[in-house]
């Protein structure tokens, strides 16, 4: 049920993206750092054809997608503290029975510096914001360090995106390149002679297969 909807969700970026431009990198890294995993897979599967098509350029899509990462880490941060405050305001020490949490226990070993690391993996990237909100980190180290993070994972997404797109297209190029007039009439003339090759050797070997009928009436 939930991978269905994710893969529905994934679909409708991906057809947004193509539709609206980089619009739709920026909304996919956002939907991810709100707390939806792989929506931000549109960055990998649309940035390359919006680049090889001329629709943006790779630092454009590299702003637009870490800027729409950036503010959806806030909202996904805001709403840790939000419900810190309203966890403390009854229950005080829910907090504490959550310190060995793995995400707490992470910030708490690197500090603001997780954040960084964690924008270049997947699930840390999707739900650390929550938890950095929840520990009330300082806000503006938080924000640079995403930005930094998250730069580097679009950096990299985008130019993994341009390079297999990119040689996909040269291969569908390099392919149809060849089924010009003259190669389309090379094929057709080559098929045929193979064909007629093929009825002529099996023509011969029907022929050896059949009986040998001989007069056997005595004078």
């Amino acid at each position: 049920m939930i991978g269905s909807w994710l893969s529905s969700l994934g679909h409708f970026l991906y057809e947004f993206t193509l539709t609206y431009g980089v619009i739709g990198l920026g909304t996919g890294a956002f939907v991810e750092s709100l707390g939806v995993p792989t929506a931000s897979i549109v960055i990998e599967l649309a940035a390359g054809t919006l680049i090889l098509t001329g629709r943006t350029t790779f630092l454009e899509a590299l702003i637009v997608s870490d800027l729409g990462l950036t503010l959806g880490s806030l909202a996904s941060y805001y709403v840790g503290r939000a419900g810190a405050r309203a966890v403390d305001a009854f229950r005080p020490k829910s907090l504490e029975q959550a310190e060995h949490s793995k995400a707490r226990a992470f910030l708490m070993r690197h500090g603001e510096r997780g954040i960084l690391f964690a924008q270049l993996f997947g699930p840390a990237r999707t739900w650390i914001s929550l938890p950095a909100g929840a520990m009330k980190l300082e806000i503006k180290r938080f924000t640079i360090y995403t930005a930094i993070g998250g730069a580097i994972y679009c950096s990299i997404a985008i130019g993994i995106s341009f390079l297999v797109t990119g040689l996909l297209k040269k291969r569908v190029e390099q392919i149809f390149g060849y089924l010009n007039v003259q190669g389309l009439v090379g094929l057709g003339l080559g098929l045929l002679a193979l064909y007629l090759v093929w009825r002529y050797l099996r023509k011969r070997n029907n022929n050896r297969k059949d009986p040998v009928v001989t007069d056997s009436s005595e004078v």
